[in-house]
């Protein structure tokens, strides 16, 4: 593995700086393990309730699968603006982006990556699915009104339906609390924001509007396209809203309207373009393109929830719309435009999901079943205006067995109907879980399930033989052990999973566009562990690491088949870290993300995609931010944010789309 000599040394500094906290034997380190102050505890909640992974609320050491919690409190320390930069920082998650802090432009669609797997993650917001297109962007949930993120990683169908490969997100929002408004402009070396959140009993509303300014070359893909692209003068406005009239009922909303301007600057000299980066030569650049997304996106869900008998119902509205050119984009680009069907359309889906809970033999045992619904509605807003839509129809039930104290196991199963566009389904899967806890803070676990993906709707539209795509299943296994005392936490998995029918796109005809087709097997096997600790009720880190082995057959085009050999499909290393230190009314954070041992880029030094030479390697990724609040009194505070403090241009996927330069933003609050 390459790794470069900034990652090295940052890696070195923070090992240097937490390894002799981790390890000491200090009289500091024995006191702070007897008086961490409760407050702490609850702030950091090292073993908290989980609710996602068995559609029932059970503490994190009781789940039988790989979890991680991210609190109100942790996101606020982080200094992260969106629910995308808070996920991004997670174990085991190699996002996939197209423009800084997950900005999306058109069909480029932002993704959450678990394990490896593009689009094979279900993100809910407060159990509402808001995948579209199977794709789950987060654009329209702002931090500030996030009171935790569960993650839950393995195979999550028989509860959730497709494309749980990997896991299920779900962020839940704040309902509420002491009256208060917050008034909060932000502004920085590209960047401004403003923003009004207010809350009460029962309700939380919150707007902000930001504005990106101009970045340069964000974008270095080599002779595919000959483009440095860049961003500038964009906005986007966002409005969210949380109302719980009563207990049992809450309704949430959000509502974002996007405006990003994307320029694509065209190399003169194309087979020189790869040696830009090493040499820092300028290049020469023969034409400016300029293309203007407007993105629009609504999000509603209500949701029943009665605790007391068990039985929950949801009904979720997701709509987004991309209209990809304006008055202002004229003649020859705006019709150019036009033709890019996968960047003119719009989806609408409406969900459904209803559950009944039972607890058996005097509350050993627990019983849980629902059903699904959902329709799918694509417009390809195009000139030829194609439309396409999908019907589910899901049973699904979980039941946990308790065999003693000590061992359990959950026996899961899912019947589905799928009313297809092109061909309808039928798919079953099973699941299979178990628990053994060695004592109040050990417990070990095996996940076992099988999971399946459908086709984007829109892919139908978007080559010659969409007829034959079939729909991409697989098994995951997976085995852990938690350990959570008062003051850490360490969670250590291994994983293993085996796909068939792996969605990529190939050029199935030499020369002519790319298409979605089945190109055969997806393996990974990889390891994660995550440490937490709270030293005291000023100090506390975490640690995270991810080793693993994504790879994929694909398609060969000059052969015009699936090779026989494996290819690797992902980055293979991610290493996280964070320090929590608060002295005063000032609180600290500073976090480090690093992936290594990445993958092939999807451009080729010699022009085309696929080809075997050379292999060019994408760049290790390496990311230090900082963030500093300084709470003045109840009313006051004031916030510094540092993102990546390494000034690397980092590529943030395989497209090879660059990360932000070293950037900053300060803000102030004003709360009353």
């Amino acid at each position: 593995m390459k790794t470069s000599r900034k990652g090295m040394l940052m890696a070195a500094l923070i090992c240097g700086t937490v390894a002799p906290v981790l390890f000491s034997g200090s009289a500091y380190a024995a006191e702070a393990e007897e008086k961490v102050a409760d407050e702490a505890l609850h702030a950091f909640e090292l073993n908290p309730m989980v609710i996602t992974a068995q559609r029932a609320e059970l503490n994190d050491l009781d789940t039988p699968a790989g979890t991680t919690v991210v609190t109100a409190k942790e996101i606020e320390n982080s200094g992260a603006k969106t629910a995308y930069e808070i996920i991004e920082r997670q174990v085991g998650i190699t996002n996939n982006a197209y423009g800084p802090g997950g900005r999306e432009y058109g069909g480029s669609n932002t993704r959450t990556v678990l394990r490896g797997l593009d689009k094979g993650t279900v993100v809910m917001v407060n159990g509402a699915p808001i995948n579209m297109l199977n794709t789950n962007s987060m654009e329209g949930i702002p931090a500030q009104a996030i009171e935790k993120i569960e993650i839950v990683r393995g195979a999550q169908s028989v509860l959730y339906g497709a494309e749980a490969f990997g896991g299920v997100i779900n962020i839940i929002t704040k309902k509420g609390g002491e009256n208060k408004t917050t008034l909060s402009y932000g502004a920085g070396n590209f960047d401004q924001k403003w923003s009004v959140s207010t809350q009460g009993k029962g309700y939380v509303a919150y707007v902000s509007k930001d504005y990106y300014g101009k970045v340069n070359d964000t974008n270095y893909v080599g002779p595919k396209s000959n483009y440095h692209w860049k961003f500038r003068d964009s906005t986007k406005e966002n409005a969210f809203v949380s109302v719980s009239p009563i207990d049992k009922l809450s309704i949430t909303a959000s509502h974002t309207k996007g405006k990003y301007y994307r320029d694509g600057m065209d190399v003169k000299n194309p087979g020189d373009t790869r040696h830009v980066a090493a040499t820092k030569t300028k290049p020469e650049y023969v034409g400016d393109y300029s293309y203007l997304y407007n993105d629009t996106r609504d999000n509603v869900s209500i949701a029943w929830d009665d605790q007391k008998n068990q039985f929950k119902s949801i009904i979720s509205y997701n709509r987004r719309k991309i209209d990809p050119y304006n008055s202002k984009i004229v003649g020859w680009q705006r019709e150019a435009m036009k033709r890019n069907s996968s960047s003119n359309w719009k989806l609408e889906t409406i969900a459904w999901n209803t559950q009944k809970g039972w607890d058996l033999r005097d509350g050993k045992d627990h019983l849980v079943v629902g059903i699904d619904w959902s329709k799918e509605k694509y417009t390809d807003t195009f000139d030829f205006g194609e439309k396409a839509d999908r019907k589910n129809i899901a049973a699904f039930a979980s039941y946990k067995y308790q065999f003693n104290d000590k061992f359990s196991t959950t026996l899961g199963v899912r019947g589905q109907h799928i009313s297809d566009y092109i061909k309808d389904e039928n798919i079953f899967l099973p699941q299979i879980q178990t628990l053994y806890k060695f004592n109040d803070k050990t417990s070990w676990y095996i996940n076992v399930g099988k999971s399946f993906q459908m086709p984007a709707l829109n892919q139908y539209f978007n080559g010659d033989h969409f007829d034959e795509l079939k729909p991409q299943k697989g098994w995951t296994y997976e085995t852990g052990m938690k350990i959570i005392g008062d003051t850490s936490s360490l969670k250590f998995d291994v994983f293993h999973m085996d796909i068939d029918g792996k969605f990529s796109w190939a050029e199935t005809v030499p020369g002519q566009p790319k298409q979605l087709i089945n190109t055969g097997k997806f393996k990974n096997t990889g390891v994660e562990v995550e440490y937490t600790k709270q030293l005291s009720d000023k100090l506390g880190y975490r640690l995270g690491v991810m080793w693993a082995n994504p790879k994929a057959t694909n398609w060969d085009t000059k052969l015009k088949k699936i090779r026989d050999y494996y290819e690797q499909d992902e980055a293979k290393l991610q290493l996280t870290a964070g320090i929590d230190y608060k002295l005063g009314k000032l609180t600290s954070n500073l976090n480090y993300l690093f992936i290594g041992n990445r993958e092939n880029s999807y451009y080729r030094y010699d022009g085309s995609s696929g080809s075997t030479n050379p292999d060019h390697k994408v760049p290790n990724r390496s990311l230090l931010n900082a963030n500093f609040i300084y709470n003045a009194d109840d009313h006051h505070s004031v916030q510094l944010t540092l993102n990546n403090i390494l000034g690397r241009n980092d590529t943030i996927n395989k497209y090879e789309n660059w990360s932000m330069p070293y950037n900053w933003m300060l803000t102030y609050r004003y709360t009353f």
